[in-house]
């Protein structure tokens, strides 16, 4: 499972974009089968902030098979925003991902 926080709002094309994108990264770095379940939830403009000031962030919260080396865990990580920034137009810097041990994995 993986959750995106987005910024505003992201159309049914851009949502498919990430997710056929986030299922080919799942396959290719952790050999899985590509098929992985992505929640989109958006956050109204206006409504996230960061330190206090209005924020242009958004968030991929997903999970990495447990002992995943974190040269591995890091690519993974940077693949992920760049993906995430080039389907929506957000900014690579604003983009957070984790990626923490898939629990029982």
């Amino acid at each position: 499972m993986v959750k995106c926080l987005v910024n505003g709002a992201i159309d049914e094309a851009t949502r498919q974009v990430v997710v056929d994108g986030l299922c080919r990264l799942d396959a290719e770095q952790f050999g899985g089968t590509g098929a992985v379940t992505v929640e989109f939830i958006e956050i109204p403009d206006g409504r996230w902030f960061t330190a206090g000031r209005p924020s242009k962030a958004s968030m991929v919260l997903g999970t990495v098979p447990a002992g995943t080396p974190q040269d591995v865990r890091i690519a993974y990580m940077d693949a992920v925003a760049r993906l995430f920034a080039t389907a929506t137009g957000t900014d690579y810097h604003d983009v957070m991902v984790s990626a923490p041990d898939r629990k029982g994995s």
